[in-house]
């Protein structure tokens, strides 16, 4: 089976976000990213974190990328902040890296400020990159890939594939993202 994967890259710029709304609707993966070297970059994740819940398919596969950790000079974010934003970001009941129900009357808000008493803590998939070195690039694709063919194939003889694990196993190599 083979897993197409279309990127589209909006640069997280507020002209984007409205015609994001289109491509949430019809995405099965997001990979969220936020510069490490831009801390306004990484405060505007829990905005996309919101619209990607109220517009995006509920059962998303989702992934938070720390990019330009080849910048070490110039980090801001540290990566404790992207692990812990991470954790309390997102998932479901179903499944982590998965968002939860859309609307706040179904389900507890799974979204907000990070620390605030309405997440619970379900986590997304967390790694950092250097899109200009390649580090973990590779692997974040891969990992969102391997999930959507597990989904789509679901043999009951094939051991659940697991995002999380796979991100945690195969990103170890990556001894710059792992201070």
């Amino acid at each position: 089976m083979k897993v197409k994967l279309q990127i589209w890259d909006t640069a997280g710029q507020e002209r984007f976000r409205s015609v994001t709304h289109a491509y949430y609707r019809d995405a099965h993966a997001l990979l969220l990213l936020y510069d490490v070297t831009n801390k306004a970059s990484f405060d505007n994740i829990q905005a996309w974190l919101t619209e990607i819940q109220e517009y995006a398919q509920h059962d998303v596969v989702l992934m938070l990328l720390g990019n330009k950790v080849d910048s070490a000079q110039e980090r801001v974010v540290r990566r404790e902040d992207g692990e812990k934003l991470a954790k309390v970001s997102g998932g479901t009941v179903g499944g982590a890296g998965r968002l939860g129900g859309r609307a706040a009357a179904a389900a507890p808000a799974r979204l907000g400020a990070a620390g605030t008493s309405r997440l619970q803590e379900y986590g997304l998939p967390f790694m950092e990159t250097s899109a200009k070195t390649g580090i973990n690039v590779d692997l974040a694709f891969t990992a969102i890939a391997k999930e959507l063919k597990q989904r789509c194939t679901k043999c009951p003889s094939e051991p659940c594939f697991r995002l999380h694990d796979y991100v945690k196993r195969e990103g170890r190599g990556a001894a710059c993202c792992h201070p």
